[in-house]
């Protein structure tokens, strides 16, 4: 898949940064267990990839969490980039920016391996081979004993339930509108005006063959089998909440 359609995303670094924790179901919940699901203490000096990164909201909570953690935020788009500098400017000692895609080669585009690998909402949007090929990616990077946990929109074994699981989201954005204060509806205004046409591409169309640019869901049982074959063990699925799923594995 290339990035051609993604760019619509380039104007939505800051409806992305308003609206998330209104529009995402359990937003905060998901960030918080995929932290908890890893063996690391709070004082550990360890080095954190975070694919996917986007305005940096995610990659705040691990900085906060790991006071001595060294971060990179890999992402790439400019804008999300300039967003998440803008959040993160009290952690600038402790942050680099990598502005590449997740079907690069990563490994020549960061000078370090990492002790933990996270991506949210983020891998969905990669064809199968492409997810195994990063899955193999984050594998390599990975110091021993390192973990990678992934956050994600999967499907679940049935379509009925996968449908079901769409329609929630739609239904937890449309109630949303009610708790978001007048000066940031704007920001919900834009946002739904692209969540509509996801809608029609993942729910209305869900038996239709997916385009570059749309939702790639595929299932968690696949991808946890995907990161065994990439080398993976302690490989599990840590928590399920309706679409999102957070999958892992260490490296030996």
């Amino acid at each position: 898949m290339d990035y051609k359609d993604k760019d619509r995303f380039f104007s939505m670094a800051e409806t992305y940064n308003e609206m998330i924790k209104y529009v995402l179901p359990q937003y905060d919940f998901l960030q918080n267990e995929a932290i908890k699901s890893t063996p690391f203490k709070d004082d550990d000096e360890i080095t954190v990839f975070d694919l996917g990164a986007g305005s940096g909201i995610f990659l705040e909570r691990i900085l906060s969490n790991f006071p001595k953690a060294k971060c990179y935020w890999i992402d790439y788009s400019t804008d999300f980039m300039e967003a998440a500098q803008k959040r993160l400017s009290a952690y600038s000692d402790r942050v680099e920016y990598v502005i590449t895609t997740l079907q690069d080669n990563l490994e020549s585009k960061i000078n370090a391996k990492a002790d933990l690998i996270f991506s949210m909402s983020a891998i969905h949007h990669l064809e199968t081979e492409e997810k195994k090929a990063l899955y193999k990616n984050c594998y390599n990077m990975l110091k021993p004993c390192g973990w990678f946990f992934n956050c994600d929109e999967m499907k679940t074994l049935y379509t009925d339930s996968y449908i079901n699981s769409m329609n929630f989201w739609v239904d937890h954005v449309n109630n949303a509108k009610s708790q978001i204060p007048a000066d940031k509806l704007k920001y919900y205004e834009s946002w739904t005006s692209t969540f509509g046409k996801w809608q029609e591409r993942n729910i209305k169309h869900v038996d239709t063959p997916k385009v570059n640019g749309d939702d790639l869901h595929e299932s968690f049982l696949s991808q946890i089998e995907w990161l065994k074959d990439a080398g993976f063990v302690n490989v599990d699925l840590f928590v399920k909440y309706h679409l999102w799923s957070i999958i892992g594995g260490s490296k030996n």
